[in-house]
């Protein structure tokens, strides 16, 4: 009977060994609902952090164009203003009034050298005749 009670207590005591394991191991279960909700909260903050970081992002690229917007501006009128003041200067100053050296837009300008023909409008070459379609546009 020695070896049957040997085998008796050492099956009662796997059974005890299992059994508090198992209570352990159901305290301290992974992905127990503690352990969700701690992880949601991370994810959430994380979100929350990277969505306030492509926010200000997103306002900076913003007032980056705004300014560049303005400035262009700025700049396209002082470029109307330095044409306006170059072309005012040329009539009063140039004594050049039966040539026109200055198209009479700025646009002119800009339209290309099929429009605006540099050799047509030299005033060093009074004997070539200009366009005066593409320059009165």
């Amino acid at each position: 009977m020695f070896e049957i009670e040997i085998w008796a207590v050492l099956i009662a005591a796997i059974i005890i060994a299992g059994l508090i394991g198992f209570v352990i191991g159901r305290r301290q279960a992974p992905g127990g609902q503690n352990e969700i909700d701690k992880l949601i909260q991370e994810y959430e903050q994380k979100l929350s952090q990277q969505q306030s970081d492509i926010d200000s992002y997103q306002h900076l690229v913003h007032e980056h164009y705004d300014t560049t917007a303005d400035l262009f501006k700025n700049m396209a009128g002082s470029y109307k203003k330095m044409f306006d003041h170059l072309s005012s200067g040329n009539e009063q100053l140039g004594n050049l009034s039966d040539k026109r050296v200055l198209p009479e837009r700025a646009g002119a300008l800009l339209d290309g050298p099929d429009v605006y023909d540099a050799k047509a409008n030299d005033f060093m070459n009074p004997n070539i005749k200009a366009d005066e379609d593409a320059l009165s546009r």
